[in-house]
């Protein structure tokens, strides 16, 4: 079997995760002190994977995470991706927790699986979403291709469980945001297609 050429890894933990672990995280957070300690450590489990190239989100959370792990392993870092970003949830629930959404969001969140065209001021529809996600691993399959070593990817949570949802076929929009919303993955984490 020919190892898998690309691995996917979650952003480490950001300052909103720490202070909001239940909000939807703000674009400009940055990592915390704790998520550089993972990183560091995730690193080190890195090495023997032969990464050869790392790309990002271009979120800071995930860009900081991505230029640790490039000094640490010595690798080159490509400008960031915007493909490779978290999905935009709408402005109005930025920060907050679940038990504080607004009554829009609430109502919305009812209906966007049967209707993922729709969005809220600020937001990705769940259709721009699942596309995004598609054309993501279109992007990083191709820069694998024929690659000599592997190519780490850093992204979000959402994101990668997008990706993984693709991988197995998934391609309604509501259907890939529920298996996105269902896929877990820790700070630092790592994800193979097949693993």
């Amino acid at each position: 079997m020919t190892p898998p050429t690309v691995v996917w890894i979650r952003h480490a933990t950001s300052i909103d995760g720490l202070e909001r672990p239940t909000a939807h995280a703000r674009a400009d957070t940055p990592l915390s002190d704790r998520g550089r300690a993972e990183t560091q450590r995730a690193s080190d489990g890195l090495v023997e994977l032969g990464v050869g190239r790392i790309v990002s989100s271009p979120l800071p959370r995930a860009w900081e995470t991505a230029r640790i792990l490039a000094d640490e392993l010595g690798v080159p870092l490509d400008q960031p991706y915007p493909q490779l970003r978290e999905w935009r949830a709408p402005d109005c629930v930025l920060g907050i927790a679940p038990a504080d959404y607004p009554p829009q969001y609430v109502r919305w969140r009812g209906i966007r699986s049967t209707e993922p065209d729709t969005a809220l001021p600020g937001g990705e529809s769940l259709t721009a979403f699942a596309r995004r996600a598609a054309e993501a691993a279109e992007l990083v399959e191709y820069m694998a291709t024929g690659a000599q070593r592997q190519v780490l990817v850093v992204a979000h949570v959402l994101l990668i469980g997008a990706v993984a949802a693709h991988a197995i076929g998934i391609r309604e929009p509501g259907a890939v945001f529920t298996a996105a919303t269902s896929f877990t993955l820790p700070p630092a984490g790592r994800w193979q297609h097949g693993r």
